[in-house]
């Protein structure tokens, strides 16, 4: 199924990352990190159900650090 969670450095970053992936077309969504994936960062991630090897492109050249990609735990 991929892995549609992509954790950024701060909530900020998040929602930053989440308005460019939406100016691109692409569904994105502020979301905590699945507990068990919270290694480093604030514990969120932007949740891309389609599209997120693209989306991990577009945040990077967009200078958003990427920490790590993450399923998520379908608890929604």
């Amino acid at each position: 199924m991929g892995e549609p969670m992509i954790m950024v450095n701060s909530i900020t970053y998040a929602m930053k990352g989440r308005d460019i992936l939406l100016s691109h077309g692409i569904k994105a969504y502020v979301e905590r990190t699945p507990r068990s994936n919270v290694t480093g960062g604030c514990g969120y991630s932007i949740y891309v159900p389609e599209r997120t090897d693209e989306a991990v492109k577009i945040l990077t050249d967009a200078g958003i650090k990427i920490l790590g990609r993450a399923e998520r735990d379908g608890t929604s």
